[in-house]
């Protein structure tokens, strides 16, 4: 008998995407699988996604922390403030790259990875340092009532923007691993999405900025429970990306596809809630959603007749 070569596996370009090749480094070692090309127009906006989570960072660091008692915290509150219209421009830049990715039918693994390190940075980094970031400066401006301001506070609130980052990697490496290309896998995730996640903190910072630039009792009497519930709920939902709580796609579900008259009488009564309030409503709205995992799931096992069943 002869020895015949060892057969090559053969990469087909069309089953994954990517434009791959294998190349040898020296002779003897195994080849190693080089990327050739990929999809350009989603990586695009995947990249952007990137870059205004880079620049979210960027505007929340951008003042120095305050000291107590002399500096203004104005204009730390207003750079967070872009930084957190950065978050919800990285969060249209995310949802419409997969979109174009199926529409065009280029969806690859690349593009996959690279969505979710850059969802590491505008949806993990940033919105942990903008909590601590925005809690600090309430602290040490004495906007935080009950809460006492010391080392011993910022370390806290330190631990849990860690936890929340810590949750988010390990929430989008479990995406990366139960994800499908196909559009019918996205209806519903398990664990709250990261991008729900950051906009929960965004949302509660955006609102917290906005109390403080009134002076009306009303918003004086909510600015400190909003600055404390900042970093409660970024604990809360740090949690919630790890669980195993079913959260729908809120585009997939409840945009597309046909609905009833009283559906869209209840759309557009949240559209004028958000043109009358839309800093307290896009706070309780994101806070309602980062919740509905959690609800869903006690309503399903709480309700009458669940037992019987």
């Amino acid at each position: 008998m002869t020895d015949c070569p060892e057969e090559q596996p053969v990469i087909d370009p069309d089953d994954v995407g990517d434009e791959l090749a294998f190349e040898a480094d020296e002779p003897g070692r195994a080849r190693q699988l080089i990327l050739r090309s990929t999809a350009i127009l989603p990586s695009l906006f995947t990249l952007a996604n990137g870059l205004l989570g880079f620049g979210a960072i960027h505007f929340a660091t951008k003042e120095g922390l305050l000291v107590p008692g002399t500096d203004s915290p104005d204009a730390s509150l207003a750079n967070l403030a872009v930084a957190v219209w950065m978050i919800f421009g990285a969060m249209v830049a995310d949802m419409l790259d997969g979109r174009i990715a199926r529409m065009t039918r280029q969806t690859t693994d690349f593009g996959a990875q690279l969505d979710s390190l850059c969802d590491v940075i505008s949806f993990g980094v940033a919105p942990a340092l903008m909590m601590i970031r925005t809690a600090v400066v309430a602290l040490r401006s004495r906007e935080m009532l009950f809460v006492p301001s010391g080392p011993l506070t910022e370390r806290v609130l330190w631990c849990i923007g860690g936890l929340y980052v810590a949750c988010a990697v390990l929430r989008l490496a479990r995406f990366n691993v139960e994800n499908k290309p196909d559009a019918s896998a996205h209806m519903g995730f398990h664990g709250l999405p990261s991008p729900g996640a950051a906009a929960t903190v965004a949302g509660l910072i955006l609102l917290f900025a906005h109390l403080h630039e009134l002076t009306d009792p009303f918003s004086q009497f909510l600015l400190p429970i909003v600055g404390i519930c900042t970093p409660l709920a970024t604990f809360g939902v740090a949690l919630l990306m790890v669980s195993p709580f079913r959260y729908v796609h809120v585009v997939n579900h409840y945009i597309h596809g046909r609905r009833p008259v009283s559906y869209l009488v209840r759309v557009v009564l949240l559209v004028l809630a958000v043109v009358l309030w839309p800093f307290i409503t896009l706070g309780v709205v994101m806070l309602a959603y980062a919740l509905s995992g959690l609800t869903g799931a006690l309503w399903r096992r709480f309700r009458p007749g669940s037992r019987a069943k």
